[in-house]
């Protein structure tokens, strides 16, 4: 097949994608984006040949056109990234970069089923330092005040 199938052109594509409501709504958001930019950067130009103007004004001046040349850059890339697309499985025709973004399914869990294992994080248990005073203090407290929770429920419960 020497030709694309007419519903495949790079015309219909470019009209399917990049004239559809989404896609308006960027091109209008890359334009006033820049717009403001090179105001923003006219307004620091003059501001900075105010005689209040200062170092900071002209840096400014010059940053704001370097936004918009960005954003143009930016916006030139995507739309060349979802025109040309990428091939799909057959390597026919191309796929734009919307159906791209789709996340794709997570493997599923290695999950080991056995009696008296529960399934989750499991971590190797800790090697207890016998000579360790601090760990050996902390162990008879909590021996302590797991005697003292024992015994108050042993005794029987006082009415008031």
């Amino acid at each position: 097949m020497l030709y694309p199938a007419r519903s495949q052109t790079t015309v219909n594509i470019v009209r399917k994608i990049l004239l559809s409501p989404k896609w308006w709504g960027l091109h209008l958001f890359v334009v006033v984006l820049v717009l403001v930019f090179l105001r923003l950067g006219l307004w620091q130009w003059h501001r900075a040949q105010s005689p209040s103007g200062g170092l900071q004004n002209w840096a400014y001046a010059f940053q704001w056109p370097l936004f918009a040349i960005f954003g143009v850059v930016l916006y030139w890339k995507t739309l060349k990234i979802e025109v040309d697309g990428e091939a799909d499985d057959s390597g026919e025709s191309p796929r734009p970069l919307t159906s791209r973004l789709r996340a794709a399914p997570l493997p599923e869990p290695k999950i080991e089923h056995r009696p008296g294992v529960r399934i989750g994080i499991s971590a190797p248990s800790a090697e207890i330092d016998e000579d360790d005073e601090e760990v050996a203090t902390y162990n008879a407290y909590l021996a302590r005040l797991n005697a003292q929770a024992a015994q108050a429920s042993a005794e029987p419960q006082r009415s008031r």
